[in-house]
């Protein structure tokens, strides 16, 4: 077992568990920021210094896009129904089917050797077990945001989940991708990213000032104040002076 690669697999678990299931805009795009800049270090061995610093931009320049135009007009509203511990036993219970499904498969590759009685379960723990692992999970916990999210900024976040669990589970079944693939990914990725970008700004155009949920409008629902405004009187004190 690599332990760095453990680490770096576990954190993209987390962030694909935080980018599906919290409220707020803030932790969702931190959440898939650790997906997308993670991703591509869980290879082995790992790309060269320019393919692996054009992923890693990429990832940031989504993630960006995404906060610049949608996490300011759709702060709130957000997250996964189940809640954070639901996603969470799903992701690790996803996460430990592909170490299960990436031994399996090891075990049955032509002049592989079998493992024996005494093999310790870290053993089974080898990068392409991780990145498929951490892939499925991303993978997993990214649909229901990315079929039912029912907002931009949410879909976009399931839908980009959804690609980079589809990257690391080729890489975890089909090894490291090429140069040539790994570009590939970048435009796709850069283009769901600026698709869902564009969409959200114009859904923001489109939506009337009074029914957009931003964190003014939550904070002015929660103090507790009537729907008169400053300046306007209250009907109810206006009836009460006419009697």
């Amino acid at each position: 077992m690599n332990p760095a690669l453990a680490g770096v697999a576990l954190a993209v678990t987390a962030g694909a568990v935080i980018a599906a299931s919290s409220r707020e805009a803030r932790a969702a795009l931190v959440g898939l920021a650790l997906v997308l800049g993670l991703g591509p270090f869980l290879t082995d061995p790992l790309p060269g210094a320019a393919i692996l610093g054009a992923r890693v931009v990429t990832g940031i320049l989504v993630v960006y896009l995404l906060w610049a135009v949608a996490a300011r007009s759709e702060a709130r509203g957000l997250g996964s129904r189940l809640g954070w511990p639901a996603e969470s036993v799903i992701a690790a219970g996803v996460a430990i089917a592909g170490v299960a499904m990436a031994a399996g498969l090891a075990s049955v590759t032509p002049g592989a050797p079998l493992p024996g009685p005494a093999t310790s379960p870290l053993d089974a723990l080898t990068p392409s077990a991780l990145a498929l692992a951490a892939g499925l999970a991303s993978l997993v916990v990214g649909l229901a945001p990315a079929c039912f999210g029912g907002r931009a900024l949410r879909s976009a976040v399931g839908l980009l989940l959804v690609v980079q669990g589809l990257v690391l589970a080729r890489t975890g079944l089909a090894g490291p991708p090429g140069a040539l693939e790994q570009l590939g990914i970048d435009g796709l990725v850069l283009t769901v990213g600026t698709s869902a970008a564009l969409i959200a700004h114009i859904e923001r155009r489109s939506t009337p000032e009074g029914e957009r949920t931003d964190d003014r409008a939550t904070d002015a629902g929660r103090s507790g104040r009537g729907d008169a405004g400053p300046g306007r009187p209250d009907p109810s004190s206006a009836s009460a002076t006419g009697r």
